[in-house]
Order: C-alpha cells, then structure tokens, then sequence
C-alpha cells in the first residue's frame, strides 16, 4: 500500500520485491501495526529526508528473515522478527508483502510468547508508552492522567504503569471506560472537550503527579498542564508542550521524542511477556481492507490497535 506523492490518496501497487543490500535484511512481512504517524509520513511529515516513490506506508512490522545483505551478524534466514522499520531511504514501509529493515535499528527477534500480529502492534505504542513512563519516574501511589487513552499508546501505557503501582486516571469516552478500567485504570474522565480541565481540576484540587497527552493541540495540552501539582511533569507525544517554561501550576512540560531502538523493545518485550500484559489488538483488516482502516486511524476513531494481516 504506497501513495505516489506527498498528500496523495493510498493505493496498492505491484512492485518488485527489494534485494537487501550491505547490513540489511529481507523481510517476509506477516503483519504490520497501523499508527497515526503512518498517515503522516504519507502527508509529507518526512519530506526533507531522503524517500522514494511509490512510497510504501507502514513503520511496524513482524516477519520472516527471508535473506541478509552483507555484513549481517544479527539475524540469519528463518529468523522471526519485528519492531520499527522506519529508515532511509523513507517509502520501504512494512504495508507491504517484503521490505527490507538494517539489523541495526529498532527490531529483535519475535518471543515465541507472542504471535506475529501482537508483535506487530507493539513497537511505536509500546515503545513510545515505555519511554514516556521513563520520563515520569512514577512511584507507588502516584497519579497520572492519561488523555486519549483508549488508543494504541494508551492502552498499553496503562498496563505498563499499573505495573509501578501508579493510579490512572483515564481520559476517554464513556463507550471505552469499561475496557480501560480493564486493563488497570483506576478511574476514567470524560474526555469531552468542552470543560475537560476543569473536570480534571475538580477531581484532583492538589494536582496530578504527571499527565501524558497523546492528542491534544498547544492550546489544550497548556490547560490541561495546569491541572499537574508543581514539581510534576506533563508529556506530549505530539508536540504540544512549551519546554521554556512550566505550566501555571509549576509543572514541567515535555515533548517526548521516542528514540525507538533494539534494546528498548528488547525492555518492552520483557515487560510485557513477564506480566502477561495484553496486546491491545482490537481488529485485524487485509491489505486491500488498510486504507479504510488507517483513515480511521487517522481520524483518531479506533481504538486500542489495528493490524494488517499479509
């Protein structure tokens, strides 16, 4: 599934299958997790490094080793893999039956603990959930505020943090409660926009220890940063946080840059299999079925994760 330029509506193509060159390897794709950050990279938000077209979506993925470049020591033919197969030249996306990934990068071998289509669903979410938890330091008892929890992020991030003991209070609609309570949130907000800080002032008058924002825009992260106690710290995977000053509440504001690697999912992966976390998989599509179903994605209507089973 490729687009023929920046901002250009997904098709699937027919293309040659790509030969590994020096330190790469060829990949026999089972299946790919679909993240909102897919449907950027075919916008354009990548643009200035190098790419090609058709540029083929898709940036996690769990496969076969099909066959190495040269150079190659740290998978062999057969070997099962996954992770983030983002590299340059950007466009050699894993929504695809072959792609190519350097051994070098943000992929490990696949647990036999877990099946191909949770592999998929794991590197971006899990990866970025991890390193946001890193970034709060969270002890026992502490409350963190999650909003747009019910997405892939989300649903992983809540696990991994029940796991530290935190409280979680989700922010999400009142359709996803149940499900997020499930997977060990405490509590869950009403993530309607119009009043949400306050609601979330009103629960918590002294202020939650850390908030980790996964959707909101400048304006909204800036209030919703208000409702963290001084000396907390509020995260935006998106970019919306001011990291020259602190909120009006004294908390620090982040913008997390995920820095995806083999040892951190290596972490992830170790977390997940050794407390029997869930996959947040809620739906499998086909390759033909992923342009409806990252449009969705895109939309921000799904929730928890969608693959593509190849």
């Amino acid at each position: 599934m490729a687009v023929d330029r920046f901002g250009g509506e997904p098709r699937v193509v027919e293309l040659p299958v790509p030969v590994a060159g020096p330190g790469e390897v060829l990949v026999r794709v089972a299946a790919a997790g679909i993240n909102p950050y897919d449907a950027k990279v075919g916008d354009g938000i990548l643009e200035g490094r190098p790419h090609v077209f058709p540029l083929v979506l898709g940036v996690d993925g769990a496969g076969t080793v099909e066959a190495c470049g040269p150079g190659v020591t740290r998978f062999v033919r057969g070997d099962p893999i996954f992770g983030q197969f983002l590299h340059d030249p950007v466009g050699v996306g894993t929504y695809a039956e072959y792609t190519l990934v350097p051994e070098r990068i943000g992929v490990t071998k696949v647990p036999r603990e877990l099946s191909s289509v949770q592999a998929a669903a794991l590197p971006t979410s899990g990866m970025t959930a991890l390193a946001a938890l890193d970034t709060f330091a969270l002890r026992p008892g502490d409350s963190l505020a999650i909003v747009g929890a019910s997405g892939g992020i989300g649903s992983i991030a809540i696990p991994l943090a029940a796991g530290r003991r935190a409280s979680i209070v989700a922010l999400a609609r009142p359709a996803s409660a149940a499900r997020l309570r499930a997977l060990g949130a405490a509590e869950t907000i009403d993530s309607a926009p119009d009043g949400l800080p306050e609601r979330l002032r009103r629960r918590f008058p002294g202020g939650v220890d850390a908030l980790l924002d996964l959707m909101s825009a400048a304006p909204r992260f800036a209030e919703l940063a208000s409702s963290v106690r001084p000396g907390g710290t509020a995260v935006s995977t998106v970019y919306a946080a001011d990291p020259s000053r602190a909120g009006p509440s004294g908390a620090r504001q982040i913008n997390l840059s995920l820095e995806p690697s083999a040892a951190l999912l290596d972490r992830l992966v170790d977390e997940v299999v050794s407390r029997r976390i869930p996959v947040p998989v809620e739906r499998t599509v086909s390759l033909d079925g992923a342009i409806g179903a990252l449009r969705e994605v895109k939309a921000g209507r799904g929730a928890g994760k969608t693959v593509i089973v190849i």
